[in-house]
């Protein structure tokens, strides 16, 4: 029996016996049943900021405001440093240097900064 012939629902024939058999007509499928909408929750309902509250600090937080800044440790020699790391110590000391530069003029730039600090 073919499926276009059983879909279809026409009479087919089988080939050994001859006999003609009628398909039963196709159920149609029944209707999907209506589906409610999720409910949507704002994600800005909860932040402190939309309800006005004070947002919660941890004591982690607390403890980095209060706790006095901490003295960068420089190295004495610094030629022997990469470009990145001499990029690190001159924003410790709060100077932003260029690493497109070479490595001896980010040491010259890192120096001569690090002398105007200490002058």
């Amino acid at each position: 029996m073919s499926k276009f012939s059983e879909l279809a629902g026409l009479p087919t024939t089988t080939h050994e016996s001859g006999v003609t058999e009628t398909a039963a007509p196709p159920v149609p499928p029944a209707p999907p049943e209506p589906v409610a909408p999720p409910a949507y929750e704002n994600p800005l309902d909860q932040m402190p900021v939309a309800n006005g509250q004070e947002p919660p600090r941890p004591e982690e937080e607390i403890a980095a405001v209060t706790a006095p800044p901490v003295e960068p440790e420089i190295p004495t020699n610094l030629k022997w440093l990469s470009k990145i790391k001499l990029e690190e110590i001159g924003r410790s000391v709060g100077i932003e240097l260029d690493r497109r530069l070479s490595q001896p003029k980010l040491v010259e730039q890192l120096e001569e900064h690090i002398a105007s600090l200490e002058e």
